[in-house]
């Protein structure tokens, strides 16, 4: 008997099951190319690279996923979603939510696939990160989150210092997830290049925005390289995220290569254009 998976265009890299759900990760074979000039060569570099554009699959058996808006690609079998407000039901949830949605920024509704079948979300060149919580509780930075087993709440949660929300990069507010199950995030950088991070008792301190998350017991701030001004001045450095306490923080050191190497590059196309 045939095995239908081997005429798809994927392999699958990374499997989590958990109760009746499992998230898969897949990714593609180079890609053929376009008959668009342009896309062709980005397409050429792309596989000459080894980058492979991924997917995330997501298999249900009578249970349910909880996603972001907008991720999902398409489904089949026999699946039901619901939308909800994470505020309760009725007029008054929907008030609540829309409240909260309003504060934090955050997608008032909260897509539910509930049943039997196969949930296969947006493709990326970008990269995935399947986290399994054990009864605990993490703060990550916002567009993190992509979908997680129902047993785990997703939440937001205000940035304690004020100075971390006005300085720290990091906005007003993080997502919470809590509890125990499968989350899966989607992160700037590859999983090999974030570095985990245990903390005793002790004082992290970032210079810039490439921590992503943290459990909760850690408290993050953001405070001055330097009790001086001429400190600061001669250090060379600024304000710095600061993260103190017992738990763990996960940092990613690459991500402000990329994210300066991405200016140059739309930079380079500006200048491009503009002598066009």
């Amino acid at each position: 008997m045939n095995n239908p998976e081997k005429k798809l265009p994927f392999q699958v890299v990374e499997t989590v099951t958990r109760g009746g759900t499992t998230f898969e990760l897949l990714e593609y074979a180079p890609l053929a190319g376009s008959e668009t000039m342009a896309i062709a060569e980005q397409i050429y570099t792309l596989n000459r690279a080894g980058v492979r554009l991924r997917q995330l699959r997501i298999r249900l058996n009578n249970d349910a996923v909880r996603t972001e808006p907008g991720v999902l690609q398409f489904m089949k079998g026999r699946l039901e979603m619901e939308s909800s407000t994470g505020a309760g039901s009725g007029m008054e949830g929907f008030l609540k939510g829309a409240l909260a949605a309003a504060r934090t920024g955050e997608t008032l509704f909260k897509p539910l696939y509930r049943g039997s079948g196969e949930l296969y979300l947006e493709p990326t060149f970008g990269h995935y990160w399947l986290m399994q919580l054990n009864n605990n509780t993490l703060y990550a930075d916002q567009g993190l989150f992509c979908c997680c087993e129902d047993s785990v709440k997703v939440s937001a949660h205000k940035v304690e210092s004020f100075s971390a929300r006005v300085a720290g990069g990091e906005g007003r507010y993080q997502t919470k997830v809590s509890g125990s199950g499968i989350v899966v995030l989607r992160i700037p950088v590859p999983k090999s290049e974030i570095i985990e991070l245990t903390l005793d008792n002790e004082t992290l301190q970032v210079d810039g925005s490439f921590a992503l998350l943290r459990t909760a017991e850690v408290q993050f701030t953001v405070e001055k390289a330097s009790n001086s001004f001429l400190g600061a001045m001669t250090s060379g450095e600024g304000l710095l995220q600061t993260f103190r306490g017992t738990g763990r923080v996960w940092i990613a050191p690459t991500q402000p290569l990329y994210q300066s190497m991405q200016l140059g590059m739309t930079s380079a196309l500006n200048a491009r254009m503009g002598a066009s």
